[in-house]
């Protein structure tokens, strides 16, 4: 079982590598981790800048957000990363991005065509509607969209991923900016998109749960 130490070296090792990545901004987005009880949870604090945060400034929190460690306030997500844990109770991490380019990709209603593997893998991503940050009803229907897929884009927001893993949630959510990028690249070409034959994406698409 991994230690509430490592859950938080896990937070701030992800946090500063999707920051250099610009999948985070100064205060935007935060990152979660099942602590040694698994009825709690580590969270990025709320507020505090993103490029500079240490183990310390983390907090531990109940799921109702009552806190058990730290002395700063917790990100306003704590519901959404709950709901998160809830949908998919195999997660060991939840990953909130501001990536930009899926930003876009959800506000503008786009789909993963089968342009690519990850495309395919990528397909089952549920667009959730917007709702107000940190609101009880943001957090229920990002839980109903992971446990059809375990990354969602929320529209006018940013996006969602979970993971066996805080590696994978991570890979998820880059995986998620890096293929949206592909699609607006592709439109901005213009021309007719070149797919991957029918019978290659049901055979990768049994796959997908590898990634």
């Amino acid at each position: 079982m991994r230690t509430d130490v490592e859950a938080k070296e896990q937070i701030i090792h992800i946090t500063n590598e999707l920051f250099a990545m610009g999948l985070l901004t100064p205060t935007g987005g935060n990152i979660s981790a099942r602590a040694a009880d698994a009825e709690q949870y580590w969270i990025t604090p709320s507020q505090m800048y993103k490029g500079g945060l240490r183990p310390e400034d983390l907090v531990c929190v109940k799921p109702d957000g009552t806190i058990v460690e730290g002395t700063n306030k917790p990100s306003v997500e704590y519901q959404m990363h709950w709901a998160s844990y809830q949908a998919r109770p195999d997660a060991t991490a939840a990953v909130h991005t501001h990536a930009p380019i899926a930003t876009a990709f959800g506000i503008t209603n786009q789909v993963f065509p089968p342009i690519n593997t990850d495309a395919i893998f990528l397909a089952d991503t549920k667009i959730v509607p917007w709702f107000m940050p940190g609101s009880k009803e943001l957090a229920d229907a990002v839980g109903e969209a992971l446990r059809a897929s375990r990354g969602a884009i929320l529209q006018c927001h940013g996006l969602m991923s979970v993971g066996k893993t805080m590696r994978d949630a991570a890979t998820r959510a880059m995986l998620l900016e890096e293929t949206a990028k592909i699609v607006l690249y592709c439109k901005q070409f213009g021309g007719e998109l070149t797919l991957i034959p029918g019978e290659w994406v049901e055979r990768l698409a049994g796959i997908a749960n590898f990634l």
